[in-house]
């Protein structure tokens, strides 16, 4: 009778050790999940916008400086020949930015635009030692002979478009002085407001992204995984470019591509270890699927905004992000179900 009782007693615990086990690694991989998402001080890098700004003219035009917008209208770039020297001027005309001819890059930490351009809509504290008419206060923060910065006479700071202005319609256009070896030149800039962009590429990657519920129900996990492993592919290809897309003076963010290369590492682990230790691979695709959902949706602004901070097509790069925020939802969810499902004795 006491050895029946023990073969009834053993598969109960070990169904209960089990279940134990599976809860500890889904919370496990949860927590990993969620901190594994990049805490980035640089929070003002390029971002979606409705906006572009272009350089219309460069009076007098010189081929010792050369002039881009990047990232749609956040920076203005300026890239100095070398052998030749560009001061950036402020808004109150006083130095600003020094481009020597050596290409090392100066600001001027008495000129008040070092702080007021620290930040896109100018939401900073200007510091008391700031003094326009004083001599400049030359810091080294570059070399190269190149510089990006925001400047706001190069776009718009409102949250909400001017009154009036429709889409396809440009503000007045700005000056930007410079002092190029001496001499005056002045850069002029003008902002234009873009036609919202078309939802379809939204729409494709939507149900791109559904596509893994179904796959997950006729064609098996092995399909699954495929599926998220192009998924997580595509998600790196778009945060790599986008981050190669920016000057690093401008902060790019590494949680552009780190968040899908860990979910592109663990979908290969998941494939390496394919029907071998089912827990770690239910573990691997959870991480995988909440790296993708939170990659998605940190940069859901991209679905909404008609320019784009990246060299790639903006509608492979809305198509995507679409995918990414369902596929990486769903594929988490199937996840977390393997890895919650009961266990059963044998």
């Amino acid at each position: 009778m006491q050895r029946a009782s023990q073969r009834l007693i053993h598969p109960a615990r070990r169904i209960l050790i089990e279940r134990l086990l599976h809860c500890s690694v889904g919370l496990a991989a949860l927590a990993l999940g969620l901190l594994a998402a990049p805490q980035i001080a640089h929070a003002d890098a390029a971002g979606p916008t409705d906006y572009s700004t272009d350089v219309v003219a460069i009076t007098p035009a010189t081929d010792v400086i050369t002039v881009t917008i990047e990232g749609g209208d956040s920076f203005v770039r300026v890239v100095v020949a070398e052998g030749h020297e560009a001061i950036v001027l402020g808004y109150d005309d006083e130095p600003y930015l020094r481009l020597s001819a050596d290409g090392t890059v100066e600001e001027n930490r008495r000129s008040m635009a070092t702080y007021y351009n620290a930040d896109r809509f100018g939401d900073v504290e200007i510091p008391t030692t700031v003094d326009n008419t004083a001599a400049p206060d030359w810091h080294k923060i570059g070399r190269g002979g190149s510089w990006a910065w925001h400047d706001h006479r190069a776009h718009w700071m409102g949250s909400e478009p001017p009154i009036g202005l429709d889409a396809g319609e440009s503000l007045p256009a700005q000056v930007l002085p410079l002092l190029v070896d001496g001499d005056l030149v002045e850069i002029k800039v003008q902002t234009t407001l873009q036609p919202s962009p078309s939802i379809w590429p939204v729409v494709f990657g939507l149900l791109i992204g559904l596509q893994l519920v179904l796959l997950s129900t006729l064609a098996g996990p092995a399909t699954v995984t495929f599926g998220s492993l192009l998924l997580a592919v595509g998600a790196t290809v778009v945060g790599v470019a986008q981050f190669r897309s920016l000057p690093s003076e401008t902060g790019p963010l590494v949680s552009w591509w780190l968040l899908p290369a860990i979910a592109l590492a663990c979908m290969i682990a998941t494939i390496l270890t394919y029907r071998r230790w089912a827990l770690l691979q239910s573990a691997l695709a959870l991480l995988a699927g909440l790296q993708l959902a939170l990659w998605a949706f940190t940069r859901r602004t991209t679905l909404t905004k008609a320019v784009l901070p990246t060299d790639l097509p903006f509608w492979f790069d809305r198509l995507v992000t679409a995918a990414a925020l369902v596929g990486g939802a769903t594929l988490a969810l199937l996840a977390l179900l393997a890895l919650f499902r009961p266990a059963t004795a044998s």
